[in-house]
């Protein structure tokens, strides 16, 4: 008979006493709450946003919106960018996210800087005993990922990796099945994730396609499977884009330890004039049946006199007045989580596994072979 074990424990955390409740049942999951002013759902957690650009900017509008939630502060390196927002919804703002850290009054940050900036964001953050949500890719190496887990335990903070893919209802349907067992031992997936050229174009260099738009599909596969990815061989192909060095497509097939095989393909070459912009997909076959997630139109097209388009219906859409989406919610379940304890959706082993995939694939691609994954 299985039994859930309770340990209550006490501890100092920058001169602040925290309390710690740790359930275990097959694994530990931490509840941490401060009890300098009483960290639950009668006070709204206190957020500061670290970074403005698209998606920080989402993030400081959905926490000012969020009923249980204040946008106490926000921090980018662009001045004006930080002044304009703190103007907007009337908090403070900074250009160094130290001061941010060390001076604003917050119990939590969203990390929504540049990949290669989190690992330095979240050490700090955490160590100043601040309840982290980290936009993905949690870092861009599994060396990186490990020590923002480890600073954040370290500290008694709790800390969640925003993969919003498990905000998005088609994809979180698809989860409960194969949880259920509705379609069996998964032996097969594939996943699809293109964009428009634009994004090559303005982000080929700076950040990689696989920490842009892959590692979305590479943690959700992680979440299907259920099991350790073992080998991973990927393909490149650079035609629009190989004046700036950046990939146009990239094939990659990763082989799981129970003998499954994932195939993700992923591209950001289409052209500008796509009515799609995004196109997503998802297939998982099992045993004993199959799942998939197409996504085309989100439900809605519009033709105008010079264009046909598909607006988002689904990840950050604005309608009555506030931003709605898988975004939204994703952001909402952290502060809800945080403030009352409970787990998690996402899941930080998954999230590490993906960027350890990840640079497997970029071993892979420099090498021509296949690469076991450590």
């Amino acid at each position: 008979m299985k039994k859930d074990i309770f340990i209550l424990t006490m501890q100092t955390v920058n001169d602040k006493m925290q309390i710690k409740l740790v359930w275990k049942q097959n694994e530990f999951i931490n509840a941490h709450a401060n009890t300098e002013r009483g960290l639950t759902m009668q006070n709204p957690l206190r957020i500061g946003v670290i970074g403005l650009g698209l998606i920080g900017g989402l993030h400081a509008r959905i926490v000012h919106e969020c009923p249980n939630a204040v946008l106490a502060a926000v921090t980018d390196i662009n001045e004006g960018a930080a002044r304009a927002a703190a103007e907007r919804y009337g908090c403070q703002w900074y250009a160094d996210f130290r001061r941010m850290c060390d001076e604003a009054a917050l119990d939590a940050v969203c990390i929504c800087t540049p990949d290669q900036f989190h690992l330095e964001n979240a050490l700090y953050a955490a160590k100043k005993g601040l309840h982290l949500l980290i936009e993905k890719p949690i870092a861009t190496t599994e060396r990186e990922a490990r020590e923002i887990t480890a600073a954040a335990a370290q500290a008694g903070v709790r800390m969640m990796v925003a993969h919003v893919l498990h905000f998005d209802p088609r994809y979180a349907k698809l989860q409960e099945a194969i949880d259920q067992g509705e379609i069996g031992d998964v032996i097969h997936m594939f996943f699809r994730r293109t964009n428009p050229r634009s994004n090559g174009r303005r982000l080929g260099g700076k950040v990689s396609i696989f920490h842009f738009i892959g590692v979305h599909d590479f943690e959700m596969m992680c979440s299907y499977m259920k099991c350790r990815p073992l080998r991973a061989y990927c393909q490149r192909v650079s035609k629009v884009n190989a004046d700036i060095g950046c990939e146009d497509t990239v094939i990659s097939t990763i082989t799981f330890e129970n003998g499954a095989v994932a195939t993700i393909e992923l591209c950001w070459a289409l052209p500008e004039n796509s009515a799609l912009g995004i196109n997503t997909y998802a297939e998982v076959v099992g045993v004993k049946g199959a799942g998939y997630v197409t996504i085309m139109d989100q439900g809605v097209s519009l033709i105008t006199e010079s264009n046909v388009y598909y607006p988002d219906t689904l990840h950050w859409p604005e309608y009555n007045g506030r931003i709605q989406g898988d975004l939204k919610e994703e952001i909402h379940h952290f502060v809800t989580a945080t403030l009352d304890g409970t787990p998690y959706i996402t899941n930080t082993e998954h999230a590490i596994t993906a960027v350890k995939i990840i640079e497997a694939c970029f071993k892979s691609i420099e090498t021509g072979l296949p690469v076991d994954i450590q």
